[in-house]
């Protein structure tokens, strides 16, 4: 499933280990252009992954947070909240809701975005 394979990156990474796309790919047994994509997703969720040709990945600074791993009904009950405060009065919480459904929609593939109400 790709948010294992996602934690296991990140948490890879996060251990201080530099690794090139090549490592990793054969680590978690997916090719090079997975591993690429991958990389882009925990960077969209606001991960700090830094990558230098020739010498590879890691984690630049922890996070502020630890990433969230959130199950389907969480990640559902969390995307109504933020609808439900985007719509609100209270202009820094509707911005900051507004924000968060934009990251939530970043994270899931199109085809997937109805089931999770985004």
């Amino acid at each position: 499933m790709a948010t294992d394979r996602l934690m296991q990156l990140y948490f890879t990474l996060a251990a201080g280990s530099t690794m090139t796309a090549e490592q990793i790919a054969d680590r978690l047994g997916v090719s090079k252009p997975t591993v690429h994509r991958d990389i882009e997703l925990l960077r969209s969720a606001g991960l700090s992954v830094e990558g230098t040709p020739n010498v590879g990945y890691r984690v630049d600074t922890p996070p502020e947070m630890p990433p969230l791993f959130l199950t389907a009904a969480e990640f559902r009950a969390m995307a109504a909240g933020a609808k439900s405060l985007s719509a609100g009065a209270d202009r820094a919480q509707a911005r900051a809701a507004s924000d968060l459904l934009a990251k939530a929609r970043s994270l899931v593939p199109p085809r997937s975005r109805g089931k999770f109400g985004l």
